[in-house]
């Protein structure tokens, strides 16, 4: 895939042993912001289609749980979306 200039250059140039910290650093941030973005635009306030189901909060139920963690542990299941 890389010819051997090429690795040279990156080994040269990006492969540095102090930079590896802050590598790791950039792809946990975008790591976890990918994660509770995905997050955001599933919940039951956001409406992707509406045509078909305008009020997805309308759905759920009483002993639901939308959010992310429970402590209180009182709900009996966990909501999810069916349709987008």
């Amino acid at each position: 895939m890389f010819t051997k200039a090429t690795k040279a250059y990156l080994m040269k140039h990006w492969y540095r042993s102090e930079l590896i910290p802050l590598y790791a650093t950039c792809v946990g941030a975008v790591s976890v912001c990918a994660y509770f973005g995905s997050r955001a635009l599933r919940n039951p306030e956001v409406v992707w289609d509406k045509t078909n189901n305008p009020y997805p909060w309308l759905h759920v139920q009483q002993n639901e749980n939308i959010k992310l963690m429970d402590p209180n542990g009182r709900f009996e299941k966990q909501w999810s979306r069916d349709r987008l």
